[in-house]
């Protein structure tokens, strides 16, 4: 007597298997936004500005860049994993979610440009 054909998913090892992430679109524009946040900030902190963020310039000041770069991140891992356990349960409301993020996080990189923009249309000509 012979065994039927396994289904492959049958022999995937189950703690490998996860279902598919829900807005992987969205999630890499919330990426972008988020390291043009991490990118802008540190070129403004170079240029002589501040960190307005009191938790994040407590973050600068203990760990500089690389603390910086994993406080973002950490952020941005925290709000991906929240937008996939909501919208697993209720989907319009895990892709709202996404959409807050990519548009708060958006905010302090519209206005980092700004600054950045005014500086240089400012600055004194070198020559």
């Amino acid at each position: 007597m012979s065994t039927p054909p396994s289904n492959t998913n049958d022999r995937e090892p189950k703690l490998i298997s996860v279902p598919e992430m829900r807005y992987q679109t969205s999630y890499i524009l919330f990426v972008f936004v988020s390291s043009m946040d991490i990118m802008l900030t540190w070129l403004i902190l170079l240029r002589g500005g501040s960190e307005v963020n009191p938790i994040a310039k407590l973050v600068i000041d203990a760990w500089g860049l690389p603390g910086a770069i994993g406080f973002k991140f950490a952020l941005t891992l925290f709000v991906i994993i929240s937008c996939e356990v909501v919208g697993r349960k209720r989907d319009r409301l895990g892709r709202a979610l996404i959409i807050i993020g990519i548009v708060i996080s958006g905010f302090p990189v519209v206005w980092s440009l700004t600054l950045l923009t005014a500086h240089w249309l400012n600055a004194p000509p070198t020559g």
